[in-house]
């Protein structure tokens, strides 16, 4: 362990710092559709000889700051891959104390000869900002006939786990927002909810290493904020599109969506169908201590799943005078899971010889209901930037679930035994909450943002359970269940931030929640309690060394609260021989995090880290020796602890070829335990992303996404390396309002899913496809009658849906 940390520090300390200097001209580039231009080069030309003396590169909001050497004429040149040169009027420098604000500057996109082809450049992909990375997804060919489920998974330093969650940077406890709202939802809802969305409908991702104290504490890792893309036309505008994927299984995706603004009104509305699903080959062994009457345990499966969701989304925001501007958002899917897993396992003694084939079928339907509705307020009380803004937000869950067990099994000298088992159950939750936040700029040049904010979760879920005897349906009311979870959590935070000068800024917040939960599970006659107040710092302190090297120093205390459903206490088989069981007394996990991050030249980030978790949640297996019976819970790790660096470095190759590329080092170490038994998992978690973007002969562009992922530590479970490959190549036609876009995932059919896990003498190992190689056919039509138009639609935030269900 000492090794890998004392190699992991020396490599991180080979980076080199960079001086130089700045002041003096400013200004700010945009492009023809109002939107910043990032690390463009600005040239100061000295007249009348044209010699260069000096330049520098726009940071990541497009401005710009320089200051010529000596007293004279100059001109300023403005020059960024994809757009034609620009430059400024004449200026005469006439001493120290020369000081021009240029304001905007307009770059225009241009088209540039490569071998007599007609090639269009682009904007860059990946942006970053205090520590925080945005991705670029409008227009990229990854995006066409996708889902925001998939595209989270290809944002820098994002990956899933076995189950599908995710995580950051190798670290579980992600929150997800959408348009600055936190979903509330499980993983299980929220991977459901997001692979609802349609990823063309997203301008950009956002990951957030270090929220800011007016988000939510939830999310011990980090967040991810999808941004949805808005309406830049006054008039009428939107689009139809549809996609076929050929794959395992087939599916297909549709929709279109409706934008008009007209004076100060915006309004949108987004309808789409799809088929969504997959199908997962998986095998599965145990190995239990010699003296049990059961040694191994053996398991081959299919599943098939498959998924149809239409869902609308729709928003109007009005302002209703200088002082006041409101709005509403309504959202409403609705997903139908058809659900077939077959298995076919062995039981072995500790002599080799079998003891059972067990043949499972089970078959389960799902119908889940899923609702939001947000109303937003602002109210500038004056000119210089004070403001209060009100969002209330109300989310509702609904879901059905019938199953059905067929078991077979086949003894070498016993008669065979059939099984029939069937449930019924529902869940539904309803999520209240409202925010307040006041916005004061300062007089000394700071700014301070303070804010409460209140929420409610009621939860009920309910199962009933049912035996085949002689054909009719027997109540089982000892696996049935019944339990209900309310949970109330109140906050205020205060944050505040300020440029001291030209080197130094900071922005400082604390976030109180306070947190109120009681669980009864009527089945079992239980009732638990939690109640808890934590204090929630944010630091974050930024150091301008130059015009080309900036410091970020942070530290984070953040929470991650248990999934409502982990908490209730009742069992539920899987199948005969696997079962999960909730755990009452879950606690929440807390992290604390320090952060040193390094910016060169406004392009390249580097980020070292290092981060202590207490009560890592994570599951935890135990195996009944006498009946082979595994049973599956949630627990607390004692120590979690990880030393991370992490690098990102856009490379431009020529004039058309153009990448976006991370490397993420993360040493983890997990210990607890578990009946006595020690628990060490450790390991050096790596992951290099690597986006291409090219532009062909004919104006066909090429995307390559290229992932390898090293070894990862999640609790006990120690997942192997994998690597994959995606491709997509676009070409727009009709003036560019007809784009087509052929997709292809997983091209080598690598990303295979192999997961161990040791404890004593019990050992698990899990090897399992997703069957994610497939090719995709995807079009999509805009149509727009109209001008140019910046939009100034609201956004606010939201939590407690991350948490009750919806993958």
């Amino acid at each position: 362990m000492k090794l890998y940390r004392n190699l992991f520090f020396s490599v991180c300390l080979l980076v080199s710092q960079f001086v130089l200097a700045q002041e003096g001209i400013s200004g700010k580039l945009e492009d023809q559709k109002e939107e910043t231009v990032p690390f463009a080069t600005v040239s100061v030309i000295k007249l009348p000889d044209s010699t260069l003396v000096t330049g520098t590169t726009s940071d990541i909001d497009g401005n710009f700051n320089l200051k010529p050497s000596e007293e004279g004429e100059y001109v300023l040149k403005f020059s960024a891959i994809g757009y034609a040169d620009n430059f400024s009027e004449e200026l005469e420098v006439s001493g120290p104390g020369f000081n021009y604000d240029l304001g905007v500057i307009l770059l225009s996109e241009e088209t540039t000869m490569l071998d007599e082809v007609m090639l269009k450049s682009w904007k860059p992909r990946m942006k970053v900002e205090n520590g925080n990375v945005t991705m670029e997804v409008e227009g990229t060919t990854m995006a066409a006939g996708n889902n925001a489920y998939e595209m989270l998974v290809r944002a820098p330093g994002v990956s899933a786990d076995q189950n599908g969650n995710f995580k950051l940077n190798g670290r579980s406890g992600v929150s997800v927002m959408l348009d600055g709202r936190l979903t509330y939802l499980s993983q299980e809802d929220l991977k459901n909810l997001l692979e609802s969305m349609p990823a063309e409908n997203i301008k950009s991702i956002e990951v957030m290493n270090n929220p800011p104290s007016k988000y939510d504490a939830e999310g011990s890792a980090g967040m991810l904020n999808i941004n949805l893309k808005k309406n830049s036309m006054n008039g009428f505008s939107g689009s139809v599109y549809a996609g076929y994927t050929k794959g395992k299984p087939n599916l297909f995706n549709s929709g279109t969506n409706f934008n008009f603004n007209q004076g100060n009104w915006s309004s949108f509305i987004n309808l789409d169908v799809s088929e969504r699903g997959t199908v997962r080959d998986a095998e599965v062994e145990r190995i239990y201590p010699e003296e049990g009457d059961i040694t191994e345990f053996q398991q081959q499966g299919r599943q098939e799943y498959i998924k149809l969701v239409p869902s609308v989304m729709a928003g109007s925001d009005v302002e209703l005078n200088e002082t006041h501007s409101a709005g509403v958002m309504a959202q409403f899917n609705y997903t139908g899971i058809d659900d077939e897993w077959l298995t076919d396992s062995q039981l072995y003694n500790n002599t080799g010889d079998k003891l059972a084939d067990i043949a499972s079928e089970n078959y389960k339907t799902t119908d889940t209901y899923n609702g939001r509705l947000n109303f937003h307020h602002k109210m500038n009380l004056d000119t210089a930037g004070t403001s209060i803004s009100t969002n209330l937000d109300y989310a509702f869950l609904k879901k059905d679930i019938f199953s059905e067990f067929y078991n077979a099994y086949v003894y070498p000298t016993a008669d065979p035994e059939n099984e029939i088992l069937f449930n019924e159950s529902f869940s539904n939750y309803d999520i209240y909450a409202g925010q307040v936040d006041f916005n004061l700029p300062l007089r000394n040049g700071g700014n301070l943002e303070t804010g409460v904010k209140a929420s409610k979760v009621v939860s009920k879920s309910n199962l009933d359970f049912y035996i085949d005897e002689n054909g009719e349906r027997v109540f089982q009311p000892e696996n049935s269940d019944s339990f209900r979870y309310e949970e109330e959590i109140y906050a205020a935070y205060a944050e505040f931030s300020k440029q001291f000068n030209e080197t130094w800024s900071i922005n400082a917040g604390l976030r109180l929640e306070q947190t109120n939960g009681l669980g009864i599970s009527a089945s079992m006659g239980e009732e638990n309690k939690k109640e808890y107040l934590e204090f929630f710092p944010n630091l974050q302190l930024n150091q301008k060394v130059s015009d080309n090297y900036e410091l970020t120093y942070s530290y984070n205390r953040r929470i991650k609260r248990p999934a409502y459903d982990r908490l209730n206490p009742f069992q539920f088989f899987i199948d005969p021989y696997n079962l999960i069981v909730g755990n009452p007394n879950l606690r929440p996990q807390f992290s604390n995090s320090f952060s040193i991050i390094q910016n060169f030249f406004s392009k390249y980030n580097l980020s070292l880290q290092y981060e202590s978790i207490t009560d890592y949640n994570t599951e935890i297996f135990s195996v009944n020796e006498a009946t082979g019976i595994t049973k599956v819970t949630t627990g607390n790790l004692d120590n979690y602890s990880s030393y991370m660096a992490s690098l990102i470095a856009p490379v431009e190759f020529t004039s058309f070829w153009n990448s976006n590329n991370s490397l993420i080092l993360n040493y983890q170490d997990n210990q607890t335990i578990i009946d006595g038994i020690d628990v060490v998992n450790e390991s050096l978690f790596y992951m290099l992303q690597s986006n291409h973007q090219i532009n062909l002969p004919a104006d066909f562009k090429l995307e390559l996404n290229a992932t390898l992922q090293g070894p990862m530590t999640v609790g006990i479970y120690y997942v192997e390396p994998m690597q994959w490959l995606d491709a997509g190549i676009k070409r727009s036609f009709i003036d560019n309002k007809l784009d087509v876009t052929l997709r292809f995932t997983d091209i080598f059919k690598s990303q295979d899913l192999k997961i161990t896990s040791e404890i004593g003498q019990n050992q698990f190992n899990i090897d399992q496809y997703f069957n994610k190689q497939a090719v995709s056919l995807n079009l999509r039509y805009n149509f727009s009658k109209g001008n140019s138009k910046k939009n100034t639609r609201s956004t606010n935030t939201l939590e407690e849906m991350d948490r009750a269900g919806v993958k």
